[in-house]
């Protein structure tokens, strides 16, 4: 997991290409989150300079500092149960404010970046009107959001601005997703118990199998 962990932030940051990103650099990871109680980690976010990661366990989005890998408390998301989000899966941010899932509701919670503070009026409150029932990762290129259904074997998709679903952009699986993430052209989608993760077009849908890993 750890290394996943490693890996998914490298890519997502930008600091390595997918191709890069196949020779494994173990002086990169992530490798003692326990030590500030994230023992339960599940999805990620970056910005380049901090690297947010969720724990599933906790009402907590724990922050670490991407240059040397070291805790930065100060920009951790530790509230979260106030609003009813106990469970927090997958994140995503445009730098100005954090989603954040939940699969045990039909949502996804907004909260601003810079003050922590929540922001419902940027909520994603109604997913399972699209059967969209256990929302666990999530993916945006500020336009189109993704969520991943840890249940039912398909990413959904959302318009960002009016959360209205967008059918035209999800991915039917054949599998249950529990990790996504894009680089705009290619979406890359984990399976859980699985050591692979599989490549699909943004185009298309369909399956890339030249850019599995």
């Amino acid at each position: 997991m750890l290394r996943w962990l490693a890996l998914a932030a490298l890519v997502a940051a930008g600091c390595v290409s997918a191709v890069d990103a196949q020779q494994y650099d173990s002086s990169k990871d992530f490798d003692t989150l326990s030590a500030a109680g994230n023992n339960n980690p599940y999805d990620i976010w970056s910005d380049r300079t901090t690297m947010w990661v969720a724990d599933h366990s906790d009402d907590k989005i724990y922050a670490y500092h991407m240059s040397d890998m070291s805790r930065d408390s100060s920009k951790d998301f530790d509230t979260l149960s106030v609003a009813g989000n106990n469970n927090p899966h997958g994140i995503w941010s445009d730098g100005t404010t954090m989603w954040v899932t939940d699969p045990d509701d039909d949502k996804i919670y907004a909260y601003s970046m810079s003050s922590k503070a929540r922001d419902s009026s940027k909520d994603f409150d109604t997913l399972s009107v699209a059967g969209n029932n256990a929302p666990t990762v999530i993916w945006s290129d500020g336009i189109t959001m993704w969520v991943a259904d840890q249940l039912g074997s398909k990413i959904y998709a959302y318009s960002m601005s009016s959360k209205a679903r967008d059918a035209s952009r999800e991915f039917d699986l054949v599998f249950n997703p529990t990790g996504i993430w894009s680089d705009g052209t290619t979406m890359w989608v984990t399976s859980y118990g699985d050591g692979k993760i599989y490549a699909y077009s943004m185009s298309s849908k369909a399956r890339d199998s030249s850019k599995d890993f």
